[in-house]
């Protein structure tokens, strides 16, 4: 019934194969990037007075950075990359304070257009206060450096900054939104399931958290839409799902998976402590249903765990 597809990244041997996240792939390119840019500048300076020996060290920084993030990206906690991402715009901030020429100064400030676009991209309600941050930087940057006329190279920055920042944060938005989520019920589909899972299993390996999963599916469902139609039986899974979300907690988690199938992660709950938790599901809305309820064990595969929950819900079915 729930099954989840084989490269889950719950999934030990597939997160294996698999790529890292998005987000930690997006850094790990950022930085890069960052590194040859600096690199370049060390091999072609602008100017005789530019700080080759810094933008050498820098070099170095970035690469170690870079390689920080792709090993241990995907095992902290996303606030972690955002934290990474205003140290490196702190750096940057420094380099601006040791710009010889204006040219130098705005070559620096590429650097933070870039990473607002990833703040916005994959932190889309951080986007602006670290638009802020950058502007701050920039601005005791320029300071420091004693530059004459750039302010409006500073007001240019900030604008294009805001601008960027609120574009791709508005995209982003819509675009996580649109595949994390099932269009009818309004709950998560089968990979907002799986990132939210992703993100459970991280802070359970951290906590020793104990997790539960149920697999719910309805009852006499196909008959509703056979003798209703299917727009009645939309209707239905709209008003219950909605009546759901009301009565679970804030951690737990709710995914239609399929026609009339769902999945609830119950983090800091037990099987008999699951149960009540379903019993309040129950009296949320009339409509009848099975569920299977079973533990997540730390180091097991999510899909092992929904196939255990699979077989339990459908010995009772039969049971029935």
């Amino acid at each position: 019934m729930a099954s989840v597809a084989a490269d889950s990244p719950i999934d030990p041997a597939a997160r294996r194969r698999r790529a890292r996240s998005p987000e930690v792939k997006a850094l790990t390119a950022l930085l890069g990037g960052a590194a040859a840019c600096l690199a370049s500048g060390v091999a072609f300076p602008m100017s005789d007075q530019a700080p080759r020996t810094l933008g050498a060290v820098m070099v170095v920084v970035a690469l170690a950075l870079a390689a920080g993030t792709f090993v241990f990206g995907d095992r902290v906690r996303r606030g972690a990359l955002l934290a990474e991402v205003c140290v490196v715009c702190a750096l940057n901030s420094f380099l601006v304070t040791r710009a010889h020429t204006a040219g130098g100064a705005m070559a620096d400030a590429f650097a933070y257009v870039w990473l607002t676009v990833y703040v916005a991209a994959f932190f889309p309600s951080a986007w602006a206060w670290f638009g802020a941050l950058v502007a701050a930087g920039f601005g005791a940057g320029l300071l420091a450096a004693g530059l004459p006329g750039l302010f409006t190279a500073w007001l240019l920055l900030s604008l294009s900054v805001v601008t960027a920042g609120a574009v791709v944060s508005q995209v982003s938005r819509i675009m996580l939104g649109r595949m994390s989520t099932d269009h009818l019920t309004g709950t998560l589909n089968r990979s907002g399931l799986q990132e939210a899972a992703r993100r459970m299993h991280l802070r359970r390996r951290r906590r020793e958290r104990v997790v539960t999963v149920a697999a719910l599916d309805l009852d006499g469902f196909k008959a509703v839409n056979d003798q209703r139609g299917h727009a009645s039986g939309d209707r239905l899974l709209a008003e219950a799902t909605a009546a759901w979300r009301d009565a679970l907690r804030a951690d737990d988690v709710l995914a239609r998976t399929g026609g009339d199938e769902f999945i609830v992660l119950m983090p800091d709950t037990d099987p008999d402590e699951a149960r009540a938790v379903l019993l309040r599901l129950r009296a949320a809305h009339p409509v009848a249903w099975s569920a299977g309820v079973t533990g997540w064990d730390a180091d097991e595969p999510l899909a092992a765990c929904l196939e255990r929950a699979d077989r339990e819900l459908y010995a009772i079915k039969h049971a029935r």
